[in-house]
């Protein structure tokens, strides 16, 4: 007991330092994109501006990790990370997203919550999910369900026992469940709410 004690006191130092580390460096970019234009050389500017930029995004990404549940209930946690979309997420119109993915099990059933920032990300991701209910074959049904206040769509393949539940949380963020050997879609939805999504809401 003492030594996971021991460990997860080091592994919220080590954060803690990264996010520092992080942050000084996106600093120290700015201000050298800021001399940088005052000496005319625009293109050094700009990389110095997109250093800082990602440096940002991993910090965001660090802040949105802590909103993966570690201890839900009727499931078993296995992991996760988190990490900024970078040039994937400028495809599909937010190169400024970040994500943060947890894992879990319940049963035989698989499980990954990943909450993502972004808005187009979350626009995206709604289009996405109408498209695969509308060319996913008579096997999927779609619906709509609330969770906590909040708004989703439900895909459910009946025929290979997987679902994907995506919600909108505000404006910019969404928060996607999704599920492999699952018995039933209920458990997306049960998992979809131990994230706490009015403090996602307030922190981002």
């Amino acid at each position: 007991m003492k030594k996971l004690l021991a460990l997860t006191l080091l592994l919220v130092l080590v954060i803690g330092l990264f996010a520092q580390e992080a942050k000084k460096e996106a600093l120290e970019s700015l201000d050298a994109a800021k001399s940088l234009i005052n000496a005319g050389d625009y293109a050094k500017a700009q990389e110095e501006l997109n250093y800082a930029q990602a440096k940002i995004s991993e910090i965001m990404a660090e802040d949105l990790l802590k909103h993966i549940p570690e201890k839900p209930q009727g499931f078993t946690f296995e992991g996760k990370e988190a990490s900024s979309l970078g040039q994937a997420g400028a495809i599909i119109g937010s190169a400024n997203a970040v994500a943060a993915v947890g894992h879990y099990t319940k049963g035989n059933g698989s499980y990954d919550v990943t909450i993502t920032t972004g808005g187009a990300v979350g626009q995206t991701g709604n289009i996405l999910s109408g498209f695969a209910s509308m060319f996913g074959g008579m096997a999927a049904s779609t619906s709509q369900v609330r969770v906590k206040g909040y708004t989703g769509t439900m895909d459910y393949d009946k025929d290979n026992d997987s679902g994907t539940l995506t919600i909108s949380v505000g404006s910019k963020i969404t928060v996607i469940i999704e599920g492999e050997d699952i018995k039933s879609p209920d458990d997306l939805k049960a998992l979809a709410e131990q994230v706490d999504m009015s403090l996602l809401e307030k922190s981002f």
